[in-house]
């Protein structure tokens, strides 16, 4: 009796194993190296970037084909570049051939594909900088990239949105297209009204008042917060901070996730002082009053440590050295790896490994 009993039990539990397994929620090999690519991130997110790197390319190494393992990685190593700006190229160039490993092992998984379109744009941006001479050639693979993730997801309206801003952006002769960029923006406005409104906006003529198409925008999409930071930034671009600052805080109270805008307007009076040193002693606490904003709202440890970075070089332009250093090694001790770029970086790089990014920013505007 009893050995029947054992029999029976371990019947039922090969049997379960079974079905487990085909439901893909079990494969000893695929479950631990996924185990590893979130053990990584929430490394990267507490700032241990460097063990994260480390824990991954030791999971690589013991299985080359696990594509989550080579996006994490990507991920992690575009991280460390931001933070460490002399390695910058060549940390990034690692990054794009980690998440080429990732599309090759996993060509369907539209996660690893937007990343790869938005390191591609960035490679696409670098050689419009600087005039290189692969512009073209870089700007026709970040778009094939883009549109790769609309067949897998042809309703990606951030991804479809990097098109448009592409096609008119760059010039017809280093790949540009406007034609291409007005297909795609009719596309946008017959899916989603605000983003439709983004796409046009790309394409209106420099005379048009961008503060009058995004308030129409915000009136016929009453609490949608992406239109109050549209219009909020239109304001900003026309040095209307007051208006901007209210459409700011209305966006942040629908949505709280927006309370990373208050980086945005720091940057705008940081900007400011840039173009005008006279202006320092209104520009800069202004910018120090926006960045405490941010940091209240309690962000994650990676842009905490670069809002704490941008604080400092703000009381190092008011002349407190003190304070500056003070606050960059609280930066430091938060993540070593915090962004040291001006801009704020992508919000791509903090989504959790098993979800689709819907976050978009312009590479063609500094908000």
């Amino acid at each position: 009796m009893v050995s029947k009993s054992i029999s029976k039990e371990r019947f039922l539990l090969i049997s379960l194993c079974v079905a487990i397994v085909s439901l893909g929620f079990l494969s000893c090999v695929g479950q631990e190296l996924d185990k590893t690519a979130q053990k990584a991130y929430e490394l990267r997110m507490h700032g241990r970037a460097d063990s994260a790197k480390a824990l991954l390319e030791q999971a690589i190494s013991e299985d080359s084909a696990n594509a989550v393992d080579h996006y994490e990685l990507a991920r992690t190593l575009h991280h460390m570049a931001l933070g460490n700006p002399r390695n910058l190229a060549d940390r990034m160039e690692e990054a794009w051939q980690a998440i080429e490993k990732a599309m090759e092992h996993d060509p369907d998984n539209v996660i690893y594909a937007f990343f790869a379109g938005n390191a591609s744009f960035m490679q696409a941006y670098g050689s419009l900088m600087w005039n290189r001479p692969d512009v073209k050639e870089k700007v026709a693979k970040a778009c094939g990239v883009y549109e790769s993730v609309l067949k897998l997801k042809p309703d990606y309206h951030e991804a479809m949105l990097h098109l448009v801003e592409i096609y008119s952006w760059i010039p017809n002769d280093k790949g540009g297209d406007s034609a291409k960029a007005e297909g795609y923006a009719k596309q946008l406005e017959e899916m989603d009204e605000v983003f439709g409104a983004k796409a046009r906006e790309m394409l209106l003529p420099e005379e048009v008042d961008r503060v009058g198409h995004w308030q129409k925008a915000v009136e016929n999409n009453e609490g949608n917060a992406d239109a109050l930071e549209e219009l909020g930034k239109a304001h900003l671009r026309k040095d209307e901070v007051d208006e901007a600052v209210k459409r700011f805080e209305e966006a942040v109270r629908i949505n709280p996730q927006k309370s990373i805008l208050f980086l945005d307007l720091a940057r705008y009076h940081i900007m400011a002082f840039w173009r005008d040193k006279t202006v320092k002693d209104t520009a800069l606490p202004l910018a120090e009053a926006a960045i405490k904003k941010y940091l209240n709202s309690e962000p994650i440890p990676p842009l905490k440590a670069y809002a704490l970075g941008l604080l400092s070089r703000v009381k190092r332009g008011l002349g407190d050295n003190t304070g500056a250093e003070e606050l960059s090694e609280e930066a430091e001790a938060v993540d070593p790896y915090y962004s040291k770029a001006s801009g704020i970086p992508s919000l791509n790089l903090f989504v959790p490994p098993d979800e689709i990014s819907y976050n978009h920013s312009y590479f063609s505007r500094p908000f």
